[in-house]
């Protein structure tokens, strides 16, 4: 099994559940990844062996937390290597985002890692200093209505500024408030849809782009 394809997969089957909140059928994963369907049935059937993936009676198929944990490493990597391209290259995102595609599968950790340093060390903190609050806005994420389209404009609470930069939550970004659940936000940043809890969307302090 290929690696990049194995990733891809598990990428849209999590991309499928963020946004359903259900698994995927093969021919759904054909359709998003560009694959045959042949091949996707056949690589689904290597990740259920090795336990990234599961299928319900309905003929969906599900990430395992095993799954989930290897298609989060896997955006991850995108995100950062998405950021790095974008803020210190000066690429467009379009371009960004092919590159990052692209790579994603063969960066290694430490590169990975060594590259969220040199983005932190060369962007500066995000959090809001005491007496600095003043530049930012009052409302956060947690307060937008669904349909929304805002700009992130600081990041609130200590600690959380390079966890959120992972997930592409950065000052400056614009995110669409796709869905309001109970429990959970659903937002896209990036041309990606991730979902958020309360506590996180309240950390995030943003502005009304239209």
């Amino acid at each position: 099994m290929d690696n990049a394809e194995r990733e891809d997969i598990l990428l849209s089957l999590m991309r499928q559940a963020n946004l359903t909140g259900m698994g995927g059928k093969p021919a759904d994963i054909a359709f998003h990844t560009g694959y045959q369907e042949k091949n996707v049935q056949e690589i689904l059937a290597n990740l259920v062996r090795s336990g990234e993936v599961t299928v319900s009676e309905d003929g969906r198929y599900h990430l395992s937390p095993d799954g989930m944990q290897a298609a989060e490493t896997i955006m991850r990597r995108h995100r950062v290597l998405e950021t790095f391209f974008q803020e210190m290259l000066g690429m467009d995102h379009d371009l960004a985002h092919a590159e990052a595609c692209s790579m994603e599968h063969h960066t290694s950790d430490d590169t990975i890692n060594r590259l969220r340093r040199f983005i932190r060390g060369n962007r500066g903190c995000h959090v809001p200093c005491h007496g600095h609050a003043r530049r930012c806005s009052c409302k956060t994420l947690a307060d937008c209505a669904q349909g929304e389209v805002v700009r992130i404009d600081a990041i609130r609470g200590c600690g959380r500024g390079g966890r959120l930069a992972d997930l592409g939550l950065i000052p400056g970004e614009h995110v669409t408030i796709r869905q309001r659940m109970a429990d959970t936000l659903l937002i896209r940043v990036k041309d990606c849809d991730i979902a958020i809890s309360p506590e996180i969307a309240r950390s995030v302090l943003v502005e009304v782009e239209y």
